[in-house]
Formats: C-alpha cells, structure tokens, sequence
C-alpha cells in the first residue's frame, strides 16, 4: 500500500484510560481524541501496534483463569473440592501447595496420609503418591488445574504404589502463553481468529515472558499493519485478554503501555472497485427492499378499494 501522509503516533498508558474492565481487572479503557482522526475520499487508514511494555503481575493459576480447583477424595469419603490461593506458581511451587492441601484434608477424613510430588524435568512430568495407595482424582469439573499439572480430561485413581503421572505435558501457563491486544471500537476485515472463524477485532498477539514479576517489552521485527473499515476515529479502546476474547487478563492494578501508530494508505483501484462493487450491492438491496415495501402499499391500497368497491356494491343489493 502506498502511504499518502505522515503518520500519527498514540502513546497509551493504562493509568490514563477511562477503565471499562470488570473488576479490578486493569486490562481495559477508553479515552477520547482531541481532534477527530479522518480519512479522505481515496484514503483508507490502518493501525499497527509499534510497541508495548507489559507486567507480568497476572497470575497463572487463579479464578479469574477458572484453574485453582481440584476435587479428589480418599476411601468411601464424598468428593471434595479445594481451592488452591491464586497467585503465580512454578510447577515445584505448586506441588508443595497442593500437597499441603491434600494432607490437610487427609487429616480431616481420619486417614492423614502423606502426599508426594515429583516433578521430571526431562520430560516435563508429574507424579503423584500417597502413602495409603488410595485416592482418586476427578480431572474432570469445572476450574481444575488439571493441565497446569499435567493431566487430560479424566479420572485419575491412586492404588498402587506408583501413584499417577501425568499423560499430557506440564503446562504451567495453562495456555495461556500470549496475550491478545484487541480494539474493540475499530473494525476491520483482515483478521481472523480460528476459534470462532470470523473476522477480530485483534491487532496484535503478544508472547508472553517467563519473567515473572518483572515487566517485558514487545517490539516486533516485522509490524502488521491492519486496515480499518471506518474512515474516522474520535476515540480508542483498548482490551488486552487472552486467546478468548471473553477471558480477560488480570494485571492485578499493574499498570502498562502500549503504542499504536494510524497511517493514512491511497485505496488501490482494486480495492476501490471492490467498495464500489460493495456499495452497488448494498445500494442495490436497499432499492429491493425500497421497490418491495413500495408494492406492500400499492397491494394493501387495492385491496383496499376492492373491499370498499365490494361493500357498496353488497349495500346496494341489500337496498334494492
């Protein structure tokens, strides 16, 4: 695309934001422009994420992610469900937590076993013991923390003296190893995201470090500049979630910038002939739609005059 003009950099910093997020989320806000950005006539206008800073103060194990559970029990006691205090775990810190948990529940049962968790770096593994060999894992509810140790969709049974081990890969940031920096006010048709398959309002996807309470910048080699379907902005918003768009990041009050650069770009002739051919299409539909109410009128008005000419003429007879 050819650049018709100077470009327009938006410095964003979180702090500055009207917050739209829920709760104390911080991962969401709008702010107003001063002056109206505008396309003209043969200009189309696209954004690009040059740059960002970003905290690593979310956690990767909390309710807000819907992974701090995990719901066992032992012998002919009912299931029951711990929650495990949100915060951001390795895989050794984790262990130590839940077992602490399950002995702490152990005890209340009557059966204080011991638990063990040994963690294979090699090849990213969990096993876990108990000391009476009797326990069952339900890997299988809502909010489980299941793939953060290793462990698909299913019921695990402890019963022997080799305990379980994991059959999926440790994953200690439970899919969440990117986040996604969204504009919700700006449309475009350029991007697709392949969990819904239709166009997003995503314009950039951002790895995410593991340099845990520490902040990580992201400044890519190569931007993508994504076209705009509109030809006038007067205000930015700005949502940062994980890969669903309805899973919000939680930088727990954590502030974060990001810059965004508006280019001006000259429509091609063949995008201009498409918008043109699209705008036929829409305009050609309206008139449809036009020609069509319009003869629901002329229907409705003759049938009209055919009943009030039916009805005299039924008045008339009755006279006579």
């Amino acid at each position: 695309m050819l650049q018709t003009r100077g470009s327009i950099f938006i410095s964003i910093r979180s702090r500055d934001l009207l917050s739209t997020a829920i709760g104390d989320n911080n991962n969401s806000g709008r702010f107003n422009l001063f002056e109206d950005i505008i396309a003209d006539e043969d200009e189309i206008l696209g954004v690009e994420l040059v740059s960002a800073t970003i905290p690593n103060s979310f956690y990767n194990l909390s309710n807000n992610n819907s992974n701090n559970k995990i719901t066992f029990k032992e012998g002919a006691n009912p299931y029951t469900t711990l929650t495990i205090p949100s915060g951001s775990y390795s895989i050794l810190e984790l262990s130590t937590e839940l077992k602490g948990l399950l002995e702490a529940q152990s005890v209340i049962w009557g059966n204080s076993y011991s638990y063990t968790f040994i963690y294979d770096q090699i090849n990213n593994l969990l096993n876990i013991t108990n000391s009476g060999n009797d326990a069952i894992f339900d890997f299988t509810t809502t909010g489980t923390c299941r793939r953060f140790i290793g462990f698909t969709e299913s019921i695990q049974t402890i019963s022997t003296a080799a305990g379980i081990t994991s059959n999926r890969a440790v994953d200690i940031t439970d899919t969440r190893n990117s986040i996604y920096v969204r504009l919700p006010n700006l449309s475009n048709s350029k991007v697709i995201e392949s969990n819904s398959g239709k166009y997003s309002n995503v314009v950039a996807q951002i790895p995410i470090e593991l340099s845990r309470n520490n902040f990580f910048t992201y400044d890519p080699p190569t931007k993508f500049v994504c076209e705009l379907v509109q030809k006038q902005i007067n205000s930015i918003s700005i949502n940062i979630t994980y890969q669903e768009e309805s899973n919000p990041v939680n930088f727990e009050r954590a502030d974060w910038e990001c810059n965004l650069m508006i280019s001006f770009f000259r429509i091609s002739k063949t995008e201009k002939r498409n918008r043109e051919f699209s705008h036929s299409l829409q305009q050609d539909m309206y008139n449809q739609i036009d020609r069509f109410n319009t003869n629901r009128i002329e229907t409705k008005q003759r049938e009209e005059e055919i009943k009030k000419y039916l009805d005299n003429k039924l008045k008339n007879i009755k006279l006579n």
